[in-house]
């Protein structure tokens, strides 16, 4: 069974692995050219998987994924080939 709580169309959305604390508010490390710089993001809607960004990101902006404590503002940072 499958139940729906919540839908929408044409809402941007970011990986909830990319989602992190600071302060009271939600943050993503975007990347800025060959930079992470870190973002504060106004969520809305999430699930295991996906949180709708309501602000601070646009469509086509990149972030980082499960960013480890070496992630930090104004890092640089390369993109890594994809699995498979």
């Amino acid at each position: 069974m499958h139940i729906t709580i919540w839908k929408a169309d044409d809402v941007l959305t970011v990986p909830v692995g990319a989602l992190f604390r600071q302060g009271d508010d939600w943050a993503v490390f975007a990347v800025r050219g060959s930079s992470a710089r870190a973002t504060i993001i106004k969520i809305g809607q999430r699930n295991n998987r996906t949180a709708e960004v309501l602000s601070g990101l646009a469509a086509g902006d990149r972030v980082v994924l499960h960013p480890s404590d070496r992630v930090t503002d104004g890092v640089t940072v390369a993109e890594r080939g994809g699995i498979g």
